[in-house]
């Protein structure tokens, strides 16, 4: 617990913290504010929560661009123990506030449950591609961006196509709560592995000049 507690300490000496923290924290309201306006039945807004998780990842990450730290005999850790294990404590915490209320509201428009557990098994792959993206992005910026954003759109309409299918319509909310948590738990596996595959990798300087632009 220490641990994790060091690694949030951390996150203030980031670079843009300020900027990055103000990000998040709109992704973040617009994400709640989505959520309780739909009733848990749109995935967009928990989307947007679970995206939060992303910036814990950044933070830490772009601590490596620090000499200090590169020096420093936590240097390897920064770009592999640390923030896979800050991604998946906030990933972790964000989905399942998301489940507990999704559940409320699944228990209080029963006649919206099926739609509310569509919707999270939506946010279920979503969030296993995240872990993917940001295990890569930092060190093949420019490709992770075009492969990320073409994935969302086959994966959004694909997804959009069968959830329309009948099965759908029976689906139970423990099915994509614990999809969730098994592919939060696979996609943190993956990410170290990634991580830990292209740790010699340099960071892209394209994403070191269009993220952190205040490291020089």
């Amino acid at each position: 617990m220490k641990e994790i507690k060091d690694f949030f300490a951390l996150c203030k000496y980031s670079f843009k913290f300020s900027t990055n923290i103000t990000f998040m924290l709109i992704f973040l309201g617009i994400g709640v504010v989505t959520e309780v306006m739909s009733k848990g039945t749109q995935y967009l807004g928990g989307f947007y929560i679970v995206l939060c998780s992303m910036y814990m990842f950044q933070f830490i990450m772009s601590l490596s661009m620090s000499d200090m730290i590169q020096s420093s005999g936590i240097g390897r850790r920064i770009q592999l123990d640390i923030p896979v294990k800050l991604n998946f404590t906030f990933s972790f915490v964000l989905f399942t506030l998301l489940v507990i209320f999704r559940s409320i509201m699944a228990a209080r428009y029963p006649e919206k449950a099926s739609e509310i557990a569509t919707s999270l098994f939506v946010i279920d792959i979503l969030i296993f591609q995240l872990f993917i993206y940001t295990a890569v992005v930092y060190k093949y910026f420019l490709a992770s961006i075009i492969i990320f954003c073409l994935l969302i759109g086959f994966i959004t309409a694909g997804l959009t196509f069968i959830t329309n299918l009948d099965i759908f319509s029976r689906l139970t909310l423990n099915t994509p709560i614990i999809l969730g948590y098994v592919l939060i738990a696979v996609g943190t596996v993956l990410q170290y592995l990634i991580c830990r595959l292209i740790i010699k990798k340099p960071i892209s300087q394209r994403a070191f000049r269009g993220v952190f632009k205040d490291a020089k």
